[in-house]
Protein backbone atom coordinates (compact mmCIF):
# COMPACT_ATOMS: atom_id res chain seq x y z
CA UNK A 1 0.00 0.00 0.00
CA UNK A 2 1.30 3.46 -0.59
CA UNK A 3 0.29 6.14 1.34
CA UNK A 4 -0.18 9.08 -0.12
CA UNK A 5 -0.72 11.65 2.74
CA UNK A 6 -1.30 15.45 2.78
CA UNK A 7 -3.52 18.55 4.50
CA UNK A 8 -6.52 19.41 3.04
CA UNK A 9 -5.91 21.25 -0.20
CA UNK A 10 -2.76 19.89 -0.88
CA UNK A 11 -3.39 18.41 -4.30
CA UNK A 12 -3.98 14.64 -3.35
CA UNK A 13 -6.62 14.57 -6.25
CA UNK A 14 -4.61 15.81 -8.96
CA UNK A 15 -1.84 13.50 -7.73
CA UNK A 16 -4.32 10.39 -7.67
CA UNK A 17 -5.75 11.73 -11.15
CA UNK A 18 -1.80 12.16 -12.92
CA UNK A 19 -1.22 7.91 -11.76
CA UNK A 20 -2.00 5.31 -13.97
CA UNK A 21 -5.49 3.57 -14.49
CA UNK A 22 -4.45 0.20 -13.64
CA UNK A 23 -3.54 1.07 -10.50
CA UNK A 24 -6.39 1.26 -8.12
CA UNK A 25 -6.74 4.27 -5.75
CA UNK A 26 -8.58 5.74 -2.98
CA UNK A 27 -9.57 8.91 -2.60
CA UNK A 28 -9.62 10.18 0.50
CA UNK A 29 -9.87 8.85 3.96
CA UNK A 30 -11.14 11.45 6.51
CA UNK A 31 -12.15 9.80 9.39
CA UNK A 32 -12.16 6.70 11.74
CA UNK A 33 -15.16 5.67 10.07
CA UNK A 34 -13.77 6.11 5.96
CA UNK A 35 -10.50 3.94 6.69
CA UNK A 36 -13.01 1.32 9.39
CA UNK A 37 -14.60 0.43 5.71
CA UNK A 38 -11.66 0.58 3.53
CA UNK A 39 -11.80 -2.27 1.41
CA UNK A 40 -8.35 -3.56 0.12
CA UNK A 41 -7.77 -5.98 -3.36
CA UNK A 42 -6.54 -9.07 -2.88
CA UNK A 43 -3.39 -8.50 -4.63
CA UNK A 44 -1.52 -6.04 -6.26
CA UNK A 45 -0.31 -2.25 -5.18
CA UNK A 46 -3.11 0.41 -4.55
CA UNK A 47 -3.00 3.74 -3.58
CA UNK A 48 -4.40 5.22 -0.70
CA UNK A 49 -5.15 8.88 0.21
CA UNK A 50 -5.44 10.44 3.39
CA UNK A 51 -5.25 13.18 5.73
CA UNK A 52 -2.92 12.12 7.83
CA UNK A 53 -0.87 8.82 7.89
CA UNK A 54 -2.70 5.66 8.02
CA UNK A 55 -1.37 4.20 11.31
CA UNK A 56 -2.13 6.94 13.35
CA UNK A 57 -5.58 5.99 12.81
CA UNK A 58 -7.46 4.38 15.85
CA UNK A 59 -9.21 2.07 13.19
CA UNK A 60 -5.98 1.01 11.35
CA UNK A 61 -5.05 -2.26 11.74
CA UNK A 62 -1.18 -3.79 11.37
CA UNK A 63 -0.29 -6.16 8.63
CA UNK A 64 -0.07 -4.62 5.17
CA UNK A 65 3.39 -2.70 4.23
CA UNK A 66 2.60 0.54 4.03
CA UNK A 67 5.04 2.75 2.12
CA UNK A 68 4.23 6.64 3.04
CA UNK A 69 4.42 9.37 0.51
CA UNK A 70 3.85 12.72 1.43
CA UNK A 71 1.97 15.47 -0.90
CA UNK A 72 4.06 18.05 0.21
CA UNK A 73 3.48 21.80 0.12
CA UNK A 74 3.73 23.03 -4.05
CA UNK A 75 7.03 25.73 -4.68
CA UNK A 76 6.43 29.04 -4.65
CA UNK A 77 7.13 28.80 -8.79
CA UNK A 78 3.76 26.70 -9.10
CA UNK A 79 1.69 28.39 -6.60
CA UNK A 80 2.76 31.50 -8.61
CA UNK A 81 1.67 30.21 -11.65
CA UNK A 82 -1.58 29.25 -10.51
CA UNK A 83 -1.98 32.65 -9.15
CA UNK A 84 -1.28 33.96 -12.24
CA UNK A 85 -3.88 31.74 -14.23
CA UNK A 86 -6.46 32.87 -11.66
CA UNK A 87 -5.95 36.83 -12.66
CA UNK A 88 -4.48 38.20 -9.76
CA UNK A 89 -2.04 40.72 -11.08
CA UNK A 90 -1.87 43.32 -8.92
CA UNK A 91 2.02 42.57 -6.76
CA UNK A 92 1.12 43.65 -3.59
CA UNK A 93 -1.97 41.24 -3.95
CA UNK A 94 -0.14 38.31 -5.33
CA UNK A 95 2.92 38.42 -2.98
CA UNK A 96 -0.09 38.28 -0.01
CA UNK A 97 -1.61 35.28 -1.65
CA UNK A 98 1.85 33.42 -2.61
CA UNK A 99 2.38 34.22 1.38
CA UNK A 100 -0.99 33.05 2.87
CA UNK A 101 -1.19 30.35 0.77
CA UNK A 102 2.07 28.38 1.80
CA UNK A 103 2.17 26.19 -1.02
CA UNK A 104 -1.77 25.41 -0.43
CA UNK A 105 -3.59 24.95 -3.90
CA UNK A 106 -6.62 25.17 -1.98
CA UNK A 107 -5.86 28.39 0.24
CA UNK A 108 -4.36 29.73 -2.80
CA UNK A 109 -7.69 29.32 -5.19
CA UNK A 110 -9.81 30.09 -2.46
CA UNK A 111 -7.99 33.94 -1.53
CA UNK A 112 -8.10 34.70 -5.22
CA UNK A 113 -11.62 33.66 -5.49
CA UNK A 114 -12.16 35.81 -2.59
CA UNK A 115 -9.90 38.85 -4.10
CA UNK A 116 -11.84 39.39 -7.34
CA UNK A 117 -15.15 39.19 -5.08
CA UNK A 118 -13.72 42.44 -3.61
CA UNK A 119 -14.19 45.73 -5.05
CA UNK A 120 -10.78 47.14 -6.34
CA UNK A 121 -8.35 48.45 -4.21
CA UNK A 122 -10.31 47.63 -1.11
CA UNK A 123 -7.64 48.57 2.55
CA UNK A 124 -7.55 45.12 4.36
CA UNK A 125 -9.00 43.25 1.02
CA UNK A 126 -6.23 40.31 2.01
CA UNK A 127 -7.49 40.37 5.75
CA UNK A 128 -11.28 39.56 3.93
CA UNK A 129 -10.06 37.20 1.12
CA UNK A 130 -8.36 35.44 4.59
CA UNK A 131 -11.52 34.83 6.31
CA UNK A 132 -13.34 33.64 3.28
CA UNK A 133 -10.52 31.08 3.00
CA UNK A 134 -10.89 29.74 6.38
CA UNK A 135 -14.88 29.74 6.02
CA UNK A 136 -13.75 27.36 2.49
CA UNK A 137 -11.30 25.26 4.57
CA UNK A 138 -13.61 24.29 7.14
CA UNK A 139 -15.92 23.49 4.69
CA UNK A 140 -13.52 21.27 3.00
CA UNK A 141 -12.80 20.03 6.57
CA UNK A 142 -16.71 18.78 7.01
CA UNK A 143 -17.09 16.53 10.03
CA UNK A 144 -14.04 17.21 11.24
CA UNK A 145 -14.48 21.25 12.06
CA UNK A 146 -18.50 20.93 12.23
CA UNK A 147 -18.86 22.52 15.60
CA UNK A 148 -15.08 23.64 16.17
CA UNK A 149 -14.94 26.59 13.79
CA UNK A 150 -14.15 29.17 16.07
CA UNK A 151 -12.21 26.92 18.24
CA UNK A 152 -9.91 26.87 15.26
CA UNK A 153 -9.51 30.28 14.69
CA UNK A 154 -8.78 31.24 18.59
CA UNK A 155 -6.20 28.15 18.88
CA UNK A 156 -4.93 29.53 15.56
CA UNK A 157 -4.34 33.19 16.79
CA UNK A 158 -2.59 32.17 20.43
CA UNK A 159 -0.22 30.13 19.02
CA UNK A 160 -0.67 26.62 21.35
CA UNK A 161 -3.71 26.17 23.38
CA UNK A 162 -4.05 23.68 26.43
CA UNK A 163 -7.40 22.46 27.70
CA UNK A 164 -7.66 25.22 30.40
CA UNK A 165 -6.88 27.99 28.16
CA UNK A 166 -9.56 27.01 25.74
CA UNK A 167 -12.21 27.03 28.71
CA UNK A 168 -11.11 30.82 29.59
CA UNK A 169 -11.60 31.64 25.96
CA UNK A 170 -15.11 30.19 25.97
CA UNK A 171 -14.99 26.41 24.85
CA UNK A 172 -16.73 23.34 26.14
CA UNK A 173 -14.22 20.61 27.29
CA UNK A 174 -14.95 18.14 24.67
CA UNK A 175 -14.18 20.95 21.96
CA UNK A 176 -10.39 20.11 22.91
CA UNK A 177 -10.64 16.44 22.17
CA UNK A 178 -12.59 17.59 18.61
CA UNK A 179 -9.47 19.71 18.03
CA UNK A 180 -6.93 17.01 18.68
CA UNK A 181 -8.53 14.85 16.18
CA UNK A 182 -8.61 17.37 13.53
CA UNK A 183 -6.00 17.16 10.74
CA UNK A 184 -4.76 20.38 10.60
CA UNK A 185 -4.02 20.22 14.33
CA UNK A 186 -0.69 19.18 15.46
CA UNK A 187 0.16 18.61 19.54
CA UNK A 188 3.05 20.83 20.67
CA UNK A 189 5.09 21.36 23.95
CA UNK A 190 2.03 24.11 25.05
CA UNK A 191 -1.04 22.18 24.00
CA UNK A 192 -2.64 22.22 20.50
CA UNK A 193 -1.29 24.37 17.63
CA UNK A 194 -3.24 24.84 13.80
CA UNK A 195 -0.88 23.88 10.91
CA UNK A 196 0.76 26.18 9.19
CA UNK A 197 -0.33 27.56 6.62
CA UNK A 198 -3.76 27.07 7.75
CA UNK A 199 -2.79 29.27 11.08
CA UNK A 200 -1.94 32.14 9.67
CA UNK A 201 -4.89 32.16 7.93
CA UNK A 202 -6.74 31.68 10.37
CA UNK A 203 -4.73 34.01 12.54
CA UNK A 204 -5.66 37.18 9.93
CA UNK A 205 -9.66 35.74 9.19
CA UNK A 206 -10.50 36.34 13.25
CA UNK A 207 -8.64 39.14 13.73
CA UNK A 208 -10.44 40.62 10.83
CA UNK A 209 -13.63 39.14 11.73
CA UNK A 210 -14.29 39.63 15.19
CA UNK A 211 -11.12 42.24 16.31
CA UNK A 212 -11.80 42.66 20.09
CA UNK A 213 -12.01 39.00 20.62
CA UNK A 214 -9.15 38.76 18.56
CA UNK A 215 -7.09 40.62 20.88
CA UNK A 216 -8.75 39.80 24.13
CA UNK A 217 -7.90 35.99 23.27
CA UNK A 218 -4.30 36.81 22.64
CA UNK A 219 -4.16 38.66 26.18
CA UNK A 220 -5.55 35.98 28.10
CA UNK A 221 -3.10 33.87 26.41
CA UNK A 222 -0.28 35.62 27.04
CA UNK A 223 -0.98 35.96 30.88
CA UNK A 224 -1.75 32.07 31.29
CA UNK A 225 1.67 31.60 29.81
CA UNK A 226 3.61 34.14 31.63
CA UNK A 227 1.58 32.80 35.06
CA UNK A 228 3.29 29.16 34.44
CA UNK A 229 6.68 30.19 33.99
CA UNK A 230 7.80 30.15 37.23
CA UNK A 231 6.18 26.02 37.69
CA UNK A 232 8.74 24.73 35.06
CA UNK A 233 11.60 23.28 35.99
CA UNK A 234 13.62 23.26 32.95
CA UNK A 235 15.15 26.43 30.84
CA UNK A 236 13.73 24.73 27.60
CA UNK A 237 10.40 24.92 29.36
CA UNK A 238 10.77 28.16 30.91
CA UNK A 239 11.94 29.08 27.05
CA UNK A 240 8.74 27.63 25.74
CA UNK A 241 6.41 29.67 28.10
CA UNK A 242 8.47 33.02 26.95
CA UNK A 243 7.77 31.74 23.30
CA UNK A 244 4.18 31.33 23.93
CA UNK A 245 3.68 34.33 25.68
CA UNK A 246 5.56 36.68 23.42
CA UNK A 247 3.94 35.42 20.34
CA UNK A 248 0.54 36.30 22.46
CA UNK A 249 2.26 39.58 23.02
CA UNK A 250 3.98 40.20 20.05
CA UNK A 251 2.90 42.31 16.79
CA UNK A 252 4.36 42.43 13.52
CA UNK A 253 6.99 40.68 11.74
CA UNK A 254 8.81 40.14 15.38
CA UNK A 255 5.81 38.09 16.43
CA UNK A 256 6.48 35.45 13.60
CA UNK A 257 10.17 34.74 15.16
CA UNK A 258 8.08 32.63 17.68
CA UNK A 259 5.33 31.17 15.75
CA UNK A 260 4.60 27.73 16.85
CA UNK A 261 6.38 25.51 15.10
CA UNK A 262 4.28 22.44 13.26
CA UNK A 263 5.97 21.08 10.45
CA UNK A 264 9.02 18.56 10.79
CA UNK A 265 12.34 20.42 11.47
CA UNK A 266 14.36 19.60 14.33
CA UNK A 267 17.83 21.70 16.09
CA UNK A 268 20.86 19.83 16.47
CA UNK A 269 24.85 20.23 17.57
CA UNK A 270 26.83 20.68 13.93
CA UNK A 271 28.59 17.45 13.35
CA UNK A 272 32.23 17.67 11.35
CA UNK A 273 29.94 16.76 7.91
CA UNK A 274 27.63 19.90 8.45
CA UNK A 275 31.19 21.83 7.48
CA UNK A 276 30.15 22.94 4.20
CA UNK A 277 26.59 24.18 5.09
CA UNK A 278 27.74 25.82 7.78
CA UNK A 279 30.22 28.01 5.54
CA UNK A 280 27.06 28.11 3.25
CA UNK A 281 24.77 29.73 5.94
CA UNK A 282 27.63 31.96 7.57
CA UNK A 283 27.79 33.59 3.49
CA UNK A 284 23.79 33.49 3.47
CA UNK A 285 24.10 35.39 6.49
CA UNK A 286 26.87 37.97 5.48
CA UNK A 287 25.46 38.57 2.31
CA UNK A 288 21.89 39.13 3.33
CA UNK A 289 23.30 42.08 5.54
CA UNK A 290 25.24 43.71 2.93
CA UNK A 291 28.58 42.34 4.74
CA UNK A 292 32.08 41.74 3.40
CA UNK A 293 31.63 37.87 3.34
CA UNK A 294 35.16 37.30 3.59
CA UNK A 295 35.60 39.34 6.62
CA UNK A 296 32.26 37.86 8.13
CA UNK A 297 33.73 34.26 7.51
CA UNK A 298 36.84 35.42 9.63
CA UNK A 299 35.49 37.00 12.43
CA UNK A 300 32.99 34.72 12.97
CA UNK A 301 34.99 31.14 12.06
CA UNK A 302 36.88 32.15 15.40
CA UNK A 303 34.07 32.00 17.41
CA UNK A 304 32.88 28.97 15.91
CA UNK A 305 36.35 27.27 16.18
CA UNK A 306 36.68 28.70 19.65
CA UNK A 307 33.23 27.10 20.85
CA UNK A 308 32.22 24.25 18.60
CA UNK A 309 29.99 22.88 21.22
CA UNK A 310 27.73 26.60 20.98
CA UNK A 311 27.45 25.75 16.94
CA UNK A 312 23.47 24.23 16.19
CA UNK A 313 21.96 23.43 13.01
CA UNK A 314 18.79 23.46 11.97
CA UNK A 315 17.75 21.06 9.97
CA UNK A 316 14.61 19.86 7.53
CA UNK A 317 12.89 16.07 7.56
CA UNK A 318 15.87 15.20 5.52
CA UNK A 319 18.35 15.99 7.82
CA UNK A 320 19.31 19.10 5.80
CA UNK A 321 20.80 22.22 7.83
CA UNK A 322 18.46 25.15 6.71
CA UNK A 323 19.60 27.43 9.85
CA UNK A 324 22.33 27.98 12.12
CA UNK A 325 23.23 29.39 15.69
CA UNK A 326 26.24 30.06 17.05
CA UNK A 327 26.36 30.67 20.95
CA UNK A 328 29.18 30.73 23.29
CA UNK A 329 28.67 30.61 27.22
CA UNK A 330 30.29 33.68 28.94
CA UNK A 331 33.62 32.52 30.92
CA UNK A 332 37.03 33.24 30.91
CA UNK A 333 38.15 30.95 28.34
CA UNK A 334 35.74 32.97 25.71
CA UNK A 335 35.81 36.48 26.84
CA UNK A 336 39.12 36.77 24.79
CA UNK A 337 37.18 35.48 21.73
CA UNK A 338 34.49 37.81 22.12
CA UNK A 339 36.49 41.03 22.52
CA UNK A 340 36.07 41.91 18.75
CA UNK A 341 32.63 41.70 18.82
CA UNK A 342 31.49 43.85 22.01
CA UNK A 343 34.68 46.20 22.04
CA UNK A 344 34.15 49.44 24.30
CA UNK A 345 30.82 47.44 25.44
CA UNK A 346 32.94 44.25 27.27
CA UNK A 347 31.47 45.17 30.36
CA UNK A 348 28.18 43.79 28.75
CA UNK A 349 29.66 40.56 29.68
CA UNK A 350 30.47 40.64 33.16
CA UNK A 351 27.08 38.92 34.24
CA UNK A 352 28.34 36.15 32.39
CA UNK A 353 25.18 33.74 30.55
CA UNK A 354 25.15 33.34 27.27
CA UNK A 355 26.25 35.07 24.30
CA UNK A 356 24.36 34.78 20.73
CA UNK A 357 27.04 35.54 18.09
CA UNK A 358 25.15 34.47 14.91
CA UNK A 359 21.37 33.52 13.96
CA UNK A 360 20.78 33.23 10.57
CA UNK A 361 17.89 30.56 7.98
CA UNK A 362 17.32 30.31 4.44
CA UNK A 363 14.89 32.11 2.56
CA UNK A 364 10.96 31.12 3.01
CA UNK A 365 12.11 28.61 5.95
CA UNK A 366 9.70 30.03 8.29
CA UNK A 367 9.83 26.68 10.30
CA UNK A 368 13.25 26.99 10.95
CA UNK A 369 13.53 30.35 11.66
CA UNK A 370 11.08 30.10 14.73
CA UNK A 371 12.47 26.87 15.71
CA UNK A 372 15.98 29.09 15.94
CA UNK A 373 14.46 31.66 17.69
CA UNK A 374 12.91 29.28 20.38
CA UNK A 375 15.94 27.25 20.79
CA UNK A 376 18.27 30.62 21.18
CA UNK A 377 15.97 31.62 23.71
CA UNK A 378 15.58 28.63 25.71
CA UNK A 379 19.22 28.49 25.60
CA UNK A 380 19.64 31.88 27.22
CA UNK A 381 17.17 30.98 29.81
CA UNK A 382 18.79 28.01 30.79
CA UNK A 383 21.68 30.28 31.00
CA UNK A 384 20.09 33.21 32.77
CA UNK A 385 21.32 35.77 30.70
CA UNK A 386 21.51 36.92 27.64
CA UNK A 387 24.44 39.16 25.41
CA UNK A 388 24.34 39.51 21.93
CA UNK A 389 26.35 41.67 19.25
CA UNK A 390 24.45 42.10 15.57
CA UNK A 391 24.30 44.00 12.81
CA UNK A 392 20.98 42.46 11.28
CA UNK A 393 18.12 45.89 11.49
CA UNK A 394 15.47 42.39 12.10
CA UNK A 395 17.23 41.24 14.80
CA UNK A 396 17.86 44.94 16.36
CA UNK A 397 14.09 45.72 15.65
CA UNK A 398 13.38 42.49 18.07
CA UNK A 399 15.41 43.43 20.45
CA UNK A 400 14.99 47.30 20.95
CA UNK A 401 11.24 46.29 20.43
CA UNK A 402 10.79 43.87 23.59
CA UNK A 403 12.63 46.09 25.76
CA UNK A 404 16.27 44.52 25.69
CA UNK A 405 18.91 46.77 27.52
CA UNK A 406 20.97 48.38 24.60
CA UNK A 407 24.80 49.14 24.96
CA UNK A 408 25.23 51.13 22.22
CA UNK A 409 26.93 50.60 18.38
CA UNK A 410 30.34 49.31 18.36
CA UNK A 411 33.43 51.37 17.56
CA UNK A 412 34.60 49.76 14.52
CA UNK A 413 32.85 48.13 11.44
CA UNK A 414 33.95 44.59 11.96
CA UNK A 415 32.01 42.80 9.77
CA UNK A 416 32.25 45.40 6.63
CA UNK A 417 29.80 47.12 4.50
CA UNK A 418 28.97 49.67 6.73
CA UNK A 419 26.53 47.81 9.17
CA UNK A 420 25.93 49.08 12.34
CA UNK A 421 26.36 46.12 14.87
CA UNK A 422 25.07 47.08 18.23
CA UNK A 423 25.08 45.41 21.55
CA UNK A 424 22.07 43.76 23.79
CA UNK A 425 21.82 42.13 27.06
CA UNK A 426 18.93 40.54 28.87
CA UNK A 427 18.15 39.53 32.18
CA UNK A 428 15.98 36.26 32.48
CA UNK A 429 15.67 36.58 36.10
CA UNK A 430 12.81 38.25 37.62
CA UNK A 431 10.59 38.13 40.78
CA UNK A 432 8.57 34.90 40.89
CA UNK A 433 10.58 33.94 37.59
CA UNK A 434 8.68 36.36 35.42
CA UNK A 435 11.55 38.88 33.85
CA UNK A 436 9.49 42.54 34.29
CA UNK A 437 10.07 42.89 30.98
CA UNK A 438 7.82 40.07 29.54
CA UNK A 439 4.79 41.28 31.86
CA UNK A 440 5.15 44.52 30.53
CA UNK A 441 5.30 43.11 26.83
CA UNK A 442 1.70 41.44 27.63
CA UNK A 443 -0.96 43.24 25.25
CA UNK A 444 -3.36 45.88 27.29
CA UNK A 445 -7.10 44.28 26.83
CA UNK A 446 -9.13 46.13 24.66
CA UNK A 447 -10.68 49.21 26.00
CA UNK A 448 -14.11 48.08 27.34
CA UNK A 449 -17.18 49.83 25.01
CA UNK A 450 -20.66 49.18 25.63
CA UNK A 451 -23.79 50.37 24.22
CA UNK A 452 -25.42 52.90 26.62
CA UNK A 453 -28.51 51.29 26.99
CA UNK A 454 -29.67 50.15 30.20
CA UNK A 455 -32.12 47.45 28.92
CA UNK A 456 -29.57 45.79 27.08
CA UNK A 457 -26.87 46.16 29.73
CA UNK A 458 -29.25 44.62 32.25
CA UNK A 459 -30.18 41.66 30.00
CA UNK A 460 -26.26 40.82 29.45
CA UNK A 461 -25.55 41.39 33.50
CA UNK A 462 -28.33 38.45 33.79
CA UNK A 463 -27.00 36.17 31.17
CA UNK A 464 -23.63 36.79 32.71
CA UNK A 465 -24.99 35.34 36.59
CA UNK A 466 -26.61 32.65 34.91
CA UNK A 467 -23.42 31.41 33.82
CA UNK A 468 -22.13 32.53 36.95
CA UNK A 469 -20.60 28.98 37.66
CA UNK A 470 -19.64 28.29 34.32
CA UNK A 471 -16.28 29.89 32.87
CA UNK A 472 -17.47 28.50 29.53
CA UNK A 473 -20.37 30.74 29.40
CA UNK A 474 -19.01 33.85 31.04
CA UNK A 475 -16.11 33.77 28.47
CA UNK A 476 -18.85 33.97 26.00
CA UNK A 477 -20.14 37.01 27.57
CA UNK A 478 -20.59 40.47 26.39
CA UNK A 479 -19.35 42.01 29.24
CA UNK A 480 -15.83 40.18 29.10
CA UNK A 481 -13.71 42.89 27.86
CA UNK A 482 -14.71 44.95 31.27
CA UNK A 483 -12.83 42.37 33.49
CA UNK A 484 -10.51 40.71 31.41
CA UNK A 485 -11.16 36.72 32.06
CA UNK A 486 -14.34 34.65 33.10
CA UNK A 487 -13.23 34.45 36.70
CA UNK A 488 -12.58 37.90 36.78
CA UNK A 489 -15.70 38.86 35.10
CA UNK A 490 -17.38 36.58 38.50
CA UNK A 491 -15.40 37.99 40.74
CA UNK A 492 -16.56 41.48 39.77
CA UNK A 493 -19.99 40.38 39.81
CA UNK A 494 -20.06 38.63 43.36
CA UNK A 495 -18.21 41.84 44.55
CA UNK A 496 -20.92 43.82 43.23
CA UNK A 497 -23.52 41.71 44.68
CA UNK A 498 -21.50 41.69 48.16
CA UNK A 499 -21.99 45.53 48.16
CA UNK A 500 -25.27 45.41 47.68
CA UNK A 501 -25.61 43.04 50.71
CA UNK A 502 -23.60 45.65 52.94
CA UNK A 503 -25.55 48.58 51.93
CA UNK A 504 -27.74 50.81 54.42
CA UNK A 505 -30.15 51.15 52.30
CA UNK A 506 -33.07 49.00 52.71
CA UNK A 507 -34.11 48.31 49.49
CA UNK A 508 -30.38 47.88 47.94
CA UNK A 509 -29.82 45.35 50.55
CA UNK A 510 -33.09 42.93 50.09
CA UNK A 511 -31.76 43.33 45.79
CA UNK A 512 -28.40 41.93 47.31
CA UNK A 513 -29.85 39.12 49.05
CA UNK A 514 -32.14 38.06 46.18
CA UNK A 515 -28.75 37.98 43.66
CA UNK A 516 -26.54 36.14 46.25
CA UNK A 517 -29.54 33.59 47.60
CA UNK A 518 -30.40 33.04 43.82
CA UNK A 519 -27.27 33.54 41.47
CA UNK A 520 -24.44 33.31 43.82
CA UNK A 521 -25.70 30.72 46.49
CA UNK A 522 -28.15 29.10 43.95
CA UNK A 523 -30.43 28.27 47.22
CA UNK A 524 -33.56 27.91 44.98
CA UNK A 525 -35.99 29.29 42.07
CA UNK A 526 -37.45 32.65 42.91
CA UNK A 527 -41.18 31.61 44.10
CA UNK A 528 -38.94 29.83 47.09
CA UNK A 529 -36.52 32.73 47.75
CA UNK A 530 -39.68 35.26 47.68
CA UNK A 531 -41.20 33.31 50.53
CA UNK A 532 -38.32 32.56 52.20
CA UNK A 533 -37.43 37.01 52.44
CA UNK A 534 -40.95 37.52 53.42
CA UNK A 535 -41.62 39.22 49.88
CA UNK A 536 -44.72 39.75 47.86
CA UNK A 537 -43.80 38.60 44.28
CA UNK A 538 -44.45 41.95 42.72
CA UNK A 539 -42.01 43.36 45.35
CA UNK A 540 -39.57 40.53 44.66
CA UNK A 541 -39.21 40.92 40.91
CA UNK A 542 -39.07 44.54 41.31
CA UNK A 543 -36.26 44.26 43.89
CA UNK A 544 -34.34 41.96 41.73
CA UNK A 545 -34.71 44.09 38.47
CA UNK A 546 -33.37 46.87 40.62
CA UNK A 547 -30.20 44.96 41.85
CA UNK A 548 -29.77 44.05 38.42
CA UNK A 549 -29.98 47.84 37.30
CA UNK A 550 -26.88 49.10 40.51
CA UNK A 551 -24.93 46.04 38.88
CA UNK A 552 -24.93 47.64 35.26
CA UNK A 553 -23.90 50.98 37.10
CA UNK A 554 -20.81 48.64 38.50
CA UNK A 555 -20.26 47.68 34.89
CA UNK A 556 -20.71 51.03 33.58
CA UNK A 557 -18.06 52.28 35.77
CA UNK A 558 -15.31 50.39 34.45
CA UNK A 559 -16.07 50.93 30.48
CA UNK A 560 -16.23 53.58 28.22
CA UNK A 561 -20.19 53.70 27.05
CA UNK A 562 -20.76 54.74 23.61
CA UNK A 563 -24.62 56.07 22.59
CA UNK A 564 -26.02 52.75 20.76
Amino acid sequence: MINLTGPVGSGKSAILAELATGVPVVDDIRSEDDLARLALPAGGPVVVASRRPLPSYRAWRPGVEVIPVEAGPWPDEEIGLLVDRLGITHPHLRDGVLRLAGGNVLLASALCRALHAAPGGVPGALDAAADAAAREVCERLGDEAAGIERALLLVAAVGQCDAELLTQLGEDGPVFGRLRACSVVVPGALGLAVAEPFRTVFDQALRWRTPVAYRSARTLAAAHHTRLIPAEHSGAARGDRMAGSLFASLDGPVRRLFSPVTTPVHVRPARADDASDVGRLVRVWAERGGMDVRRSERLLGSVLHAVPEGVYVVCDREDRPVGLSSTAPIRDATVAVLEPLLQQHADAASGGGLFIGLAVYEERQEAARSALFRHLLSSAVGRGRLVTSTPSPEYQALYEHVGVRAHGQLRHDVYGGGSACRVYSQDFAGEGGVPPWLERLRPPAPAPVLPDDAAWLSRRIREALDGLHRPQLLACSPLLPVAGDPAALRELLESGVQHLLKSTVTTEAEAGRILSQYYVERCGGHEFIALRLHLSRATYFRRLNQGLALLATVVLSRCRPVTS
